[in-house]
């Protein structure tokens, strides 16, 4: 993925993400523990550090620890579109 923009976020749960933004609307989200960064390029670089470890030692468990964590988007929508889908 070719990096062309990166957004760093707080949000009111204690918690900082960082977007990584790329051609053809890629994109890869961090979410972090906010009082682990100390500033954008902080969390920028934890980020990308959590990212090699992730790929580097993630295994290959790709079993969700939790519950709907892990499952694709594609996945996810067409399970809600089969709750909506009458038979008759």
């Amino acid at each position: 993925m070719q990096l062309l923009n990166t957004n760093v976020a707080k949000t009111t749960e204690g918690t900082l993400t960082v977007e990584f933004h790329g051609e053809g609307n890629e994109m890869i989200s961090v979410r972090m523990a906010s009082d682990a960064a100390g500033g954008e390029s902080a969390a920028i670089l934890r980020a990308k550090e959590m990212m090699v470890q992730v790929a580097s030692f993630g295994g290959d468990n790709l079993s969700p620890s939790v519950p709907g964590e892990g499952v694709s988007i594609d996945d996810t929508l067409a399970g809600e579109l089969d709750d909506r889908t009458e038979v008759v």
